[in-house]
């Protein structure tokens, strides 16, 4: 049963720590795996686009994934597997289900564009053969595959395809995979994430059943806090949306995940150094990320 495996609320998108040569820092990412957990999440989803999965080498990936699942208590890991080749994929998944985790998110190759029918066909074999459930990953802006409403319908009826991540900043997208969805959403038999983390009040009031989000990194209590408040006081969870968004805009800055990176050395959990080729938030850019942030009250004046 999918509602086994995958879970409502807000789970994080883990960053990955690393040193200035582009090595797995593993102290900073214990430390940040601490914070996450304390925070309240109730999953991890390490090596995805946050993690810079597509950056890192296979070996990398699951040595991150065996670190995260042996730290994350029994809660659900979905570390995210890339797809380069078939082949390639298939064995990564056969690996991460050795490690124990709970599902795998899986985005469209991000080189070559697929039409709705290879898509189809893409993820069918992959769910076929894979030893955990795969979570489907739209994510327009990194991939040349967005996942069409139709394919979603027609993929959440394998019983290996567990849910999706929507990272289109899309509501009406969402909403129509929530609408497709049907029972199978209101059962949680497919559980519908949100990666937007500006819209988590939006997209519950649509149906979502939670988020796999970025700023769970740096402030993993918000999220939670806003989607539990979702059934019991929307005014204050509408407040909380307004503090986390203003947060999430302090952050968006440099290229992806530069600006999660320069938070989470800001706040002392890891450095900000983002996995080569990629360059870590410049100077002038830091120093006004830490005034939005002390103004945002997660950072003391003199720090």
């Amino acid at each position: 049963m999918v509602s086994e495996v995958l879970p409502s609320g807000a789970l994080v998108a883990l960053a990955t720590p690393v040193t200035a040569e582009g090595s797995l820092d593993e102290a900073s990412l214990e430390r940040l795996v601490d914070r996450v957990l304390t925070g309240g999440v109730v999953g991890i989803a390490p090596v995805g686009s946050t993690g810079e999965g597509p950056r890192l080498t296979t070996a990398q990936r699951l040595e991150i994934t065996r670190r995260v699942v042996a730290q994350a208590g029994g809660l659900p890991v979905l570390p995210g597997v890339p797809v380069g080749s078939l082949e390639d994929a298939r064995a990564e998944l056969d690996q991460v289900g050795r490690l124990g985790a709970r599902a795998a998110l899986v985005a469209p190759p991000s080189f070559f564009p697929l039409t709705a029918d290879e898509i189809l066909r893409l993820y069918t074999r992959l769910a076929d053969e894979s030893p955990v459930p795969l979570v489907l990953y739209n994510i327009p802006a990194f991939s040349r595959a967005p996942l069409p409403v139709d394919v979603v319908a027609h993929l959440m009826h394998h019983p290996n395809i567990a849910g999706i991540k929507d990272s289109s900043r899309d509501l009406e997208y969402l909403q129509a995979v929530v609408t497709v969805a049907g029972e199978k959403a209101q059962a949680g038999e497919f559980v519908v994430y949100t990666g937007t983390d500006t819209m988590l009040v939006p997209s519950a009031l649509a149906g979502a059943h939670g988020t796999i989000a970025a700023s769970a990194n740096l402030v993993p209590d918000l999220g939670v806090r806003i989607l539990e408040l979702m059934s019991s006081d929307l005014g204050r969870a509408l407040e909380l949306q307004r503090e986390l968004t203003a947060i999430v805009s302090a952050c968006r800055k440099g290229s992806p995940p530069a600006g999660w990176k320069a938070a989470l050395h800001l706040v002392g959990v890891c450095s900000p150094y983002l996995v080569p080729p990629a360059s870590h938030l410049p100077d002038a850019a830091l120093d006004q990320m830490r005034g939005d942030l002390r103004a945002a009250g997660l950072l003391a004046e003199d720090t």
